[in-house]
């Protein structure tokens, strides 16, 4: 099993979502203590952002500042206009003439 599966699979156990947005540190130290490596921050933030590419993570930047605040995708398949808005979408369209 790699990191990230390691990763994902904690927080899906811990329902990390419920937690709302919060910045990388927070994830960080989960990630330090899961992994077990405390003198490697490359290697951290590297697995991270594979996460948040992956859609594993919602990013937020409020009111236009340096620092993002992620929160937890639990079903990374989610569309991020979707995830915006906190809307469900159905995604079959019918017209009708």
């Amino acid at each position: 099993m790699n990191s990230e599966q390691i990763i994902v699979q904690y927080f899906h156990y811990k329902q990390i979502q419920k937690r709302g947005y919060c910045k990388y540190g927070v994830f960080r130290r989960i990630i330090e203590y899961l992994l077990d490596v405390h003198n490697n921050p490359y290697f951290i933030r590297k697995t991270f952002l594979k996460l948040v590419h992956k859609n594993y993570f919602y990013r937020d930047n409020p009111s236009g500042k340096k620092s993002y605040f992620y929160k937890f995708n639990p079903d990374k398949f989610i569309e991020f206009h979707q995830r915006k808005k906190n809307e469900n979408i159905f995604p079959i369209i019918i017209n009708f003439d």
